[in-house]
């Protein structure tokens, strides 16, 4: 569940606040949105679906605003235990969720899962509102094709707006929209705070956003990141990773020849930590073998993937 608001001072500021879930198919670009909004990476942001695997809160503030974005898996149908753990984690996103944004990619035929994300927000009680993403490529037809899908299925006074979330300004109509729906009272975290997420979290998904750019196939998708070691020495930390892969095939892949795609990894990753960071980070890889841990309710639970409590 969200963290619960903590009593607020009496200078503590208070205005317009509220929890956002952005609910949508895999690839609709939610966590881009959240980056773009916040002026921040924060979120991973990969061009393959199942990028997002866990809730990520995002904290969006302004003098009389502080709207909480919950970044979430894609909805999809599950398939294995790790599915399952996603499905969980967006059901409760939905609970604790003041308003939902309902995302839209438009580029993409409307199918199945654009049917299952209409009917998740049209059977929440809470408001919806529609985005019709990625505006810019997007021709006037499929925009349309989008729009009247969803609305036809969320009812048509359902509140609706067109944007390209790699685009600041172009996000501004959309604010306007989910101000007004927003409950009145204190801010639940100080102005200057993005996430409540711990900087080796975010490390993990960045990592993980490495492999997906880097690795073919399904690989990227039957692995697992976990930190093993984490030491800050004051001018540059230095982390090590474990990679988890389900078979000895995916290790060799991994690896490369002679080590040289773990090499190229640990470099793109490093580099993507630093960033975060604002430090140099050392970072080292290992890779092990979970045999089919996407299956295993258990290792799914271990490697944080069960849902925040």
């Amino acid at each position: 569940m969200t963290s619960s608001p903590m009593p607020s001072p009496p200078d503590w500021p208070t205005g317009q606040v509220g929890y956002v879930a952005l609910l949508g198919r895999p690839n609709t670009g939610k966590s881009t949105l959240l980056n773009t909004l916040l002026e921040l990476r924060i979120a991973a942001v990969s061009a393959k679906p199942q990028t997002t695997r866990r809730q990520l809160l995002g904290i969006y503030s302004d003098a009389n605003t502080q709207l909480l974005f919950l970044d979430v898996p894609g909805v999809h149908r599950p398939k294995h235990a790790l599915d399952e753990a996603m499905s969980h984690i967006i059901g409760r996103a939905l609970e604790d969720a003041d308003i939902i944004l309902c995302m839209a990619d438009p580029t993409r035929p409307q199918g199945d899962e654009d049917s299952l994300v209409a009917e998740l927000a049209a059977s929440a009680e809470q408001p919806v509102v529609l985005c019709v993403n990625k505006s810019d490529i997007a021709s006037a037809e499929e925009l349309d094709a989008a729009e009247a899908f969803y609305l036809e299925r969320l009812g048509s006074d359902t509140p609706a707006c067109r944007v390209c979330s790699l685009r600041r300004p172009a996000l501004e109509p959309l604010l306007a929209k989910l101000l007004p729906l927003l409950p009145a009272g204190p801010f639940f975290y100080s102005g200057d705070e993005v996430t409540d997420v711990f900087e080796r979290d975010l490390a993990v998904d960045l990592i993980r956003e490495v492999l997906l750019e880097e690795l073919r196939e399904e690989v990227p998708h039957t692995m697992a990141v976990e930190i093993d070691s984490w030491k800050d020495t004051g001018k540059r930390s230095r982390v090590e990773a474990v990679l988890y892969v389900e078979h000895d095939r995916h290790k060799g892949i991994v690896l490369g020849r002679k080590g040289s795609m773990l090499r190229h990894l640990q470099k793109r990753a490093g580099a993507r930590l630093s960033a975060l960071c604002d430090r140099p980070v050392e970072l080292r890889f290992w890779v092990k073998v979970a045999a089919d841990w996407r299956k295993r309710s258990r290792r799914v639970q271990d490697f944080g993937y069960g849902g925040r409590k």
